[in-house]
């Protein structure tokens, strides 16, 4: 029996060019994902992606909304129908490998990841988790699905609002300018504060569907009023052409021209979205769409294009996960090309076969059945850590845990009232005299600290240290937009508490300098991120100041600050940059390619000493100038004449590529033991 939203969408009038515009949108993004040097912009693929979806399924809803037994439930059924069969697959095999190939803690959170995609929650997950200490773009194989959160969204709201309109009488048309505009204006404030906000919110990305929306209610209108002089009016075949032309200029050059430095979504999304709407709104009669959008190869791509976005970036982010390096450049076309491959198989024999035919109904109910059996093995998954036994190696087990890190609680001194957007705090006791200041970097060597003085009789504290605030008062940083980070909250108002705090007698105070100084991460592994980051102070644009003269003058300011209240003062030059995920370290992978365990897991040292030697430069003259200030090297008790080590004898340091694990913390105070 076909269902009546199968009746509609096949009486839809089939546009070619749509499916060869989906091929653009697709090329790009995979161009993107596997070269991002050569097609920086790549990503807004997934922008013209949201603007055809919201102009297809408002064609659905209007011509559906024609049939006598028009049911919302149909209408629901048909996108089961049609996000299910290649979805379910693509997180199927991506569990299944995950079993095979991943360690404990990456399954975990393969785990976390395959429950959102299963929920359509994606882009909420991915929100809550943007940041610096998360977790680096390639180890989320599903990341790419936070705009299939976005869609699923839409869907769902979408139809509701649209039969609400059409009960009352309300324009639908009039609904998505005013939706429109709200959603566009809320992105364009929100994007320069809040990158990742206006990036994964749905608040914020829903205009560029209803732009699709709003197409496709103009096209309808000038098909009713063909022959007759209107506002949406009848366009010449060369208007339709310069229109067509126009819009693949506006997406082709975002593409190519865009890059991750910018401030995106923001206003700068309305050049591919504008661009979409152009190609679309030409039709047919153009020449380019009729000519090169409509050809043979860009439609066959276009009707995989689904299914490849989602194969895509999980076969490339595997790869680089059971590697640990980025693959050479013919592996990368090789990937892409299993990528090809498997998204051909998922449409001919599962996307096609479980979306149309007969028994639709028992077929969604299955569908829905498979999604809720995967989304019950995530979850186990999840809250099994990701089941550790599969691995009976023990220095697995151990290394393992070195890559784990947290810090109970507590409850006592300043740590009895802080509130979730306010300084991190830990403390030993509820009277501490000495305290840790910093970024997530004090956190990490605090935590071998706490022995040290626990041998002293001495209680200790961290307060501040929040991911990516530097140290320095009235100093906020940008790289999320604003100041999304609260350092002026969890670094400055910190630090002036610990001044005026006369029971405070020692404050020690350590960073990630050199990311600050020169605004990029080390190594390859940090090529995507940083690059935006700009220190200034309160008060000050960005960019009134390089980033060297805010750090050098923040801290000169900072630790005169401290020694005027008194305060005995210990500066700690952080420990060495990797450059490298710890992982390649690792003495087992249940599944390796393209690279061994690495020997000796360690940077040379002539590598740390040409990242920080710059940094070093900037702040000694300024600590010379404070004789009072103790100085202590941490990169001493990991360096040798040539290489800083970030393992030994099985001992991971690091739980990534910079930050020591507990360990490691606690090796490195231990090998500088008398100098504390």
């Amino acid at each position: 029996m076909t269902s009546s939203l199968h009746t509609v969408e096949t009486r839809l009038s089939y546009r070619p060019d749509i499916d060869g515009l989906r091929a653009l949108a697709i090329i790009v993004v995979v161009g993107f994902h596997a070269f991002p040097q050569i097609l920086s912009g790549g990503f807004i693929g997934v922008d013209v992606f949201f603007v055809i979806s919201g102009f297809l399924i408002t064609q659905v809803l209007e011509q559906q909304r024609k049939q006598p037994n028009f049911s919302p439930g149909e209408f629901y059924a048909g996108r089961i129908r049609r996000l299910f069969p290649s979805l379910l697959v693509v997180l199927t095999v991506c569990f299944i490998f995950g079993w095979i190939a991943f360690l404990s803690d990456e399954y975990k959170q393969l785990g976390k990841q395959i429950l959102a995609s299963t929920l359509f929650v994606s882009n909420f997950i991915y929100w809550a988790e943007a940041g610096y200490f998360d977790y680096a773009a390639y180890t989320k194989p599903l990341l790419h699905l936070w705009s299939l959160g976005i869609e699923g969204q839409f869907y769902i709201l979408w139809p509701v609002v649209f039969l609400v309109a059409l009960r009352f009488g309300i324009s639908i048309a009039k609904i998505c300018v005013v939706l429109i505009a709200a959603s566009l204006v809320l992105n364009i404030v929100v994007a320069p504060e809040s990158g990742s906000h206006a990036f994964y919110s749905p608040a914020t990305r829903m205009w560029e569907l209803l732009y699709g929306c709003l197409i496709a209610i103009f096209h309808r209108l000038r098909l009713e009023r063909r022959g007759a002089a209107s506002v949406v009016g009848n366009f010449s075949v060369m208007n339709q052409s310069a229109m067509s032309v126009a819009g693949v200029a506006l997406v082709l050059s975002s593409a190519i021209f865009f890059d991750q430095d910018l401030t995106f979504p923001g206003y700068w999304a309305i050049c591919p979205v504008l661009g979409t709407a152009l190609i679309i709104l030409a039709g047919t009669d153009s020449w380019f769409n009729r000519q090169v959008l409509s050809s043979r190869i860009l439609v066959s791509i276009g009707l995989i294009s689904f299914p490849l976005y989602l194969w895509h970036w999980p076969i490339l982010s595997f790869a680089k996960i059971v590697s640990g390096i980025q693959p050479p450049a013919e592996v990368q076309i090789g990937l892409i090309a299993l990528a090809v491959g498997l998204s051909i198989i998922t449409y001919r024999w599962v996307e096609r076969p479980l979306r149309f035919g007969s028994n639709l109904r028992m077929k969604t109910r299955w569908l829905i059945a498979g999604m809720c059996i995967l989304a019950v093995c995530s979850v186990i998954t999840f809250f099994q850590d990701g089941f550790p036994r599969r691995y009976k190696n023990q220095l697995v087990q151990a290394q393992l845990a070195d890559l784990k890190f947290d810090l109970p609680d507590s409850e006592v001194w300043y740590c009895a009232d802080t509130s979730q957007d306010g300084p991190r705090c830990h403390a030993t006791g509820p009277n501490p005299s000495l305290v840790v200041i910093g970024d997530s970097h004090a956190l990490t060597i605090y935590s071998g600290l706490i022995d040290r003085f626990k041998s002293k009789g001495q209680e200790i504290a961290l307060y501040g240290a929040s991911d990516g605030c530097p140290p320095l008062l009235d100093v906020e940083i940008q790289d999320l937009g604003g100041d999304a980070r609260n350092c002026l909250v969890k670094g400055s108002q910190a630090i002036r508490r610990i001044i005026s705090d006369l029971s405070i007698q020692h404050v020690i105070i350590t960073s990630r300098g050199p990311m600050y100084t020169t605004a990029e991460g080390f190594g390859e592994i940090e090529l995507e991120q940083f690059g935006t980051w700009a220190l200034n102070f309160k008060g000050e644009l960005r960019g009134a100041r390089t980033n060297q003269e805010v750090f050098a003058l923040g801290l000169a300011k900072t630790l005169d600050a401290l020694l005027s209240a008194g305060k005995m003062v210990t500066f700690l030059h952080d420990v060495p940059e990797l450059g490298f995920d710890i992982r390649r370290c690792f003495a087992f992978r249940p599944f390796a390619m393209f690279a061994d365990e690495k020997q000796p897991c360690a940077v040379s040292k002539s590598d740390f000493e040409s990242r920080t030697n710059a940094y070093r430069l900037l702040i000694d003259p300024v600590l010379a100038q404070r004789s009072a200030i103790k100085v202590i090297d941490l990169a001493e008790a990991l360096c040798d004449q040539h290489w800083c080590y970030g393992a030994k004898e099985g001992a991971l340091f690091y739980i990534d590529d910079d930050h020591l694990s507990h360990r490691g913390a606690s090796y490195v105070v231990k090998r500088l033991w008398d100098k504390f």
